[in-house]
């Protein structure tokens, strides 16, 4: 049976495998999920999310820390 997902559901699901160190075709087979499906559903956000980007903040540095170094 087909299992129909909201964008967010999709925006979760991509987010996911984003922050995994899985390919795309690893993540989906774990997740019994066809990559023709997550393609689509990306492409779709990408649309629908204009030219914005999600940005993944890897490093927190703070400002106050270095102003008193200098």
């Amino acid at each position: 049976m087909r299992k129909t997902r909201s964008l967010e559901q999709w925006r979760s699901i991509i987010e996911e495998q984003q922050a995994r160190d899985l390919t795309i075709t690893e993540f989906c087979q774990q997740h019994a999920l066809s990559k023709t499906t997550f393609y689509a559903a990306r492409s779709k956000l990408n649309e629908s999310s204009g030219s914005f980007v999600r940005a993944k903040v890897t490093k927190n540095t703070s400002m106050s820390s270095n102003r008193n170094s200098q």
